[in-house]
């Protein structure tokens, strides 16, 4: 059984599953490509469709802006089979031979309740991170 203090907790917007969990997502993400030029957040489902009023864009640009600037995309018809709070997240990095971007990971998250996050791979395997 979770604590209160992991059920209920202060932060921004009015849901923690699209601020609190993207934003510990973005922090996940950052500090496994610190040294990417820039990033890309593919939001789906529900996270897109009450993600600007929920204000899950900033919590997530505040998080990777101390390394690169971060585009988000919205896709709110778009919904990922195991669950409707979906994520992708994109590290860039230039190449060393020329000015063409390169593809570093891309990482589909989950964001469920407050601040936990569901992680997947590219071999599918999932892994739970909770703050």
């Amino acid at each position: 059984m979770k604590s209160l203090s992991e059920l209920y907790r202060i932060g921004r917007g009015p849901s923690s599953s699209h601020t609190m969990g993207p934003q510990h997502a973005a922090h996940i993400f950052k500090e496994r490509y610190p040294a990417a030029s820039r990033f890309e957040v593919t939001l789906y489902g529900s996270l897109a469709a009450t993600g600007k009023g929920h204000m899950t864009d900033v919590a997530i640009m505040d998080e990777l802006k101390s390394v690169a600037p971060c585009h988000i995309t919205w896709n709110p018809e778009v919904f990922l089979s195991y669950h409707p709070n979906g994520m992708k997240f994109e590290a860039f990095a230039l190449k060393k031979s020329g000015p063409a971007w390169e593809l570093c990971s891309p990482v589909s998250i989950t964001s469920t309740l407050r601040p936990s996050v569901v992680q997947r791979g590219a071999s599918g395997n999932s892994l739970c991170c909770q703050q």
